[in-house]
């Protein structure tokens, strides 16, 4: 942060790439969390675990199973669980970090300018749509 002298007003140094590497980092972690959640799914749901679970002498094999079932979809503190918290948080810090972006662009059309700039030549989704 900068003092303006003049009008002793804080000014604030804000980098048109930072913010839109911050939401596109956002994105990229919704799309890992998706990952591990689909990757848990599947673990979850195989058939067959090779613990000796089908086997009915080894009692502990179908307890290990079913706890290893549950923990990768099940409720409460499951890995899919987890990861829709995870989800929810971060679609949250990316909603607020884009109401922020988007009162910047209207108070300030050079930067909002700047901003459009680096997007377009990064690719990169209009982050004034609607937040996740």
């Amino acid at each position: 942060m900068q003092q303006n002298g003049s009008t002793a007003a804080t000014v604030v140094a804000l980098d048109p790439a930072e913010f839109a590497g911050f939401d596109r980092g956002c994105g990229d972690f919704l799309r890992v969390i998706d990952r591990i959640r689909v990757l848990a799914g599947d673990i979850g749901d195989q058939a067959h675990w090779g613990l000796g679970e089908g086997d009915a002498r080894l009692i502990s094999g179908a307890t290990v199973v079913a706890r290893l079932r549950a923990k990768a979809g099940g409720e409460g503190n499951s890995i899919d669980a987890v990861m829709a918290e995870h989800a929810r948080v971060v679609a949250g810090i990316r909603a607020a970090h884009r109401v922020v972006r988007d009162r910047l662009m209207l108070a300030d059309e050079e930067w909002a300018g700047r901003v459009r700039s680096v997007e377009s030549v990064a690719g990169h989704l209009d982050l004034l749509e609607t937040a996740l």
